[in-house]
């Protein structure tokens, strides 16, 4: 039976947060700790020809200057698109190739982070430069071939000219989204020391178990030797999920120093040396009835990718599973440049691709005269449209006429431009939002006290959203604790299987395997009390007796606490290990995640499909003369199952709409393309919403119950609260100004030039 949660406990390591007590793995220093430094290319495309280090080696407390020729015992992974655990196949410093701007071409060591830099600077790199583009051409995109993770990358159900030529009414529209980068708070940085053949490394990541099993791997040791801590996360957004060449160097200069070795990397390097948001094209085709009934859909989205990877983050395996139609077709396409090798950030494979797709909705809505709710509302399905199998649980029109009701969306103007305040012009848009339920093998260590206390260890990452307190909350309901009874252990790679924190898998998951364990302890005690000669339980039937709430309860209403049960015992504890196997999940699905690989079942299993769903509804003002566009109102109302924490969830779906803002009216990477490079490379310039473009925000959370997802009935919110956002500030624009923008951001060049 499923634990009654306290949704609305406190995170628990909220103290040491906002008091500078939490320890992240930029703040240790080993004893004799020394600091490196990148020097990055000045280049795109080229080749390393001289290196001059005479100044940087006179520099005071430089100690060590390695090179491409210098550094030993320097090793490489596998990228992630190619099956490994790296960020890239590239890796930078194994020979004089440049592929991209801004990749690594020195390492300096100094005694202080400032001497290590003060070098980094004074080393002076000539080059032979090649022709390079830092842009894609969408009209030399291809679809991945076979053997490649081309599985559904192309689909066709039905006959789409013939849908289209059955329409009433039809819509043909590109948007394109540009480059963006994730910007954590917390700096990328990497501390390696060895000691014989065994290495510990603290690194901020996303998944402490990919890194133990890479860097075994690659230096031929078992993962025993090798420790990753991460216990704390300052943000990831999809940025710290893999191996990274600034990490592998790291380790590599501190084994050839024998010393501790402290890389933190500096704000523009994060633009190059990890992943990004790689800029695509969304070209959508859609005809309906006169009804409103979808006869054709179609989707090929255009994505740009490295020379050396093929980055796919399917969008359209998402969006072909929103809406009812008989006519589809899907292309997931990719098209080089030269960059860095891309990809997750929050989202990705949802964020770009929905603002297209629920822009494209409502611009069929505006010609068929249509309420664009309506239009959802007609094609609203309970059937996954292209699998085949019925969704687990499906409240997206639940959700729309939640978020309708309270933001007043049956007062808005039926007419475009109809809506004023003064010299603003007011509209109302809606999308659709929608994130689909991963769910991975994981472990969990509980020890249960007599005393009334709890332990819960696994390798599982808090990066900001509360895993600890989440963790913590469902040990103590279902075990009878107060949540500040309940210690957990996270962040390191030799404690139980956890799956990477990606995907907003780790609460329906990781929970699922710590609800395990509880079940376990108590049946354990369960066999032990009722063989005793006194006791409330005493001489019933095992398997008779429930556990809820921390309570054990007879067949005749006998009842027990846990905690007294336990105490009876003369060890006076219990400790197993549970574990989170979804029927769905095939036995290579469940060895991917033990090896640090990402073995999810879902959304699509032979049974249902799994999503969350969510609808956002905008209302925005843009100024009649300066074009200024303004968020005023954005209500979003959202089901996902079990809510844990109902504080955390909140401040997921808000941060999640807030950074939809962003996305729709400011954030981009810009660039120059004669250079190869990005420009706007820190967080004074790379645009972000501040409190004066945050007004009205709510945020609804549906009850909606899911027995299939996995035993705690979660789905995974981290990334839902994104999805729509951009959309339905697109639509609202459009409703008020009569113009339909296709280009994030959304801004007064884009108004001025429509």
């Amino acid at each position: 039976m499923v634990q009654t949660l306290n949704t609305e406990v406190t995170r628990t390591d909220a103290r040491r947060k906002v008091t500078g007590t939490a320890t992240y793995a930029g703040d240790v220093m080993p004893a004799g700790m020394l600091h490196g430094a990148l020097v990055c290319s000045a280049i795109a495309v080229g080749t390393v020809t001289s290196i001059d280090m005479s100044a940087a080696e006179a520099e005071p407390g430089v100690v060590a200057i390695y090179t491409h020729q210098t550094l030993p015992d320097y090793k490489s992974v596998k990228g992630l698109y190619a099956g490994g655990p790296g960020s890239a196949s590239f890796w930078p410093m194994e020979g004089p190739e440049v592929k991209y701007a801004g990749q690594p071409v020195v390492y300096v060591v100094g005694e202080t982070a400032a001497s290590a830099r003060r070098g980094a600077a004074l080393v002076n790199v000539t080059y032979d430069t090649a022709p390079h583009a830092i842009h894609m051409d969408a009209s030399e995109s291809f679809v991945v071939g076979a053997g490649e993770g081309s599985e559904g990358m192309v689909l066709t159900k039905g006959d789409m000219d013939a849908g289209m030529g059955a329409a009433a009414q039809t819509v043909d529209m590109t948007f394109t989204t540009p480059f963006q980068h994730h910007n954590p708070m917390e700096m990328f940085s990497a501390t390696a020391e060895w000691r014989g053949d065994r290495l510990t490394l603290w690194m901020p990541s996303q998944s402490v178990r990919t890194l133990r099993a890479g860097i075994a791997g690659a230096y031929g040791l078992p993962e025993t030797s090798i420790r990753v801590i991460s216990p704390f996360v300052g943000g990831a957004f999809g940025s710290k999920a893999g191996i990274t060449p600034y990490a592998m160097l790291t380790i590599a200069a501190a084994k050839a120093l024998g010393t501790p070795i402290r890389l933190i990397v500096t704000r523009p390097q994060m633009y190059t040396i990890a992943t990004f948001r790689p800029e695509t094209e969304q070209k959508f085709r859609l005809g309906a009835s006169a009804d409103g009934k979808l006869t054709a859909f179609e989707h090929i989205e255009i994505a740009q990718t490295s020379k050396f990877d093929n980055v796919v983050n399917p969008g359209t395996h998402i969006t072909r599973a929103m809406y009812a139609c008989p006519n589809i077709h899907t292309q997931q396409r990719l098209a080089r440049s030269d960059t860095n090798t891309g990809g997750f950030m929050r989202a990705p494979n949802e964020m770009g691709p929905f603002f297209g797709m629920e822009s494209a909705m409502d611009e069929l809505a505006w010609k068929l005269g249509m309420d664009p709710v309506e239009l959802r509302r007609a094609n609203d399905t309970r059937i996954h449209p292209t699998e085949g199998v019925p969704f687990s649980s499906r409240s997206l029109m639940e959700s729309y006429d939640a978020v309708a009701e309270g933001f007043g969306w049956a007062d808005r103007g039926r007419e475009v431009g109809s809506m004023t305040d003064g010299d603003w012009m007011v509209g109302y848009g809606c999308a659709t939002a929608t994130y689909p339920t991963n769910i991975l093998a994981s472990n969990a260590r509980v020890r249960m006290q007599g005393n009334g206390t709890a332990y819960v260890e696994l390798a599982a990452h808090d990066v900001g959203t509360g895993t600890y307190t989440i963790m913590a909350q469902v040990a103590a309901a279902q075990l009878g604790l107060p949540v500040e009874a309940v210690d957990v252990v996270m962040g390191e790679a030799d404690l139980p299987v956890a799956p990477l924190a990606g995907g907003s898998c780790t609460a329906a998951s990781a929970g699922s395997a710590v609800h395990d364990a509880c079940n376990k302890i108590a049946a354990q005690v369960v066999q032990r009390v009722v063989a005793m000669p006194d006791g409330p339980l005493s001489g019933l039937e095992a398997s008779a007796i429930a556990l809820a709430d921390g309570t054990l309860t007879g067949p005749n209403g006998e009842t027990q606490s846990l905690r007294e049960a336990l105490s009876m015992l003369p060890e006076g504890e219990v400790e197993v290990v549970g574990e989170f196997r979804h029927k769905a999940m095939t036995p290579q699905m469940v060895a991917a995640t033990f090896a640090g690989g990402y073995g999810t079942a879902g959304p699509v299993t032979p049974e249902f499909a799994m999503f969350a769903f969510g609808a956002e509804m905008a209302e925005v003002h843009v100024h009649r003369y300066t074009h200024e566009i303004r968020v005023q109102r954005l209500h979003g109302a959202f089901a996902a199952g079990t809510w844990l924490n109902r504080k955390t969830a909140h401040s997921q779906l808000l941060g999640g709409m807030v950074w939809g803002i962003g996305s729709a009216l400011h954030e981009k990477t810009e660039t120059d393309a004669p250079r190869g490079r990005f420009l706007n490379a820190n967080i004074a310039e790379y645009l972000v919403p501040v409190n004066a473009d945050v007004r009205e925000i709510r945020v609804q959370m549906l009850e909606e119950q899911d027995e299939y997802v996995n035993p705690l009935g979660v789905k995974g919110i981290g990334e839902l609260g994104i999805v729509g956002t951009a959309a339905a500030i697109g639509n609202a624009v459009y409703h008020a100004t009569g113009k339909r923008l296709t280009t994030l951001p959304m801004q007064i060049p884009s108004l001025l030039s429509t």
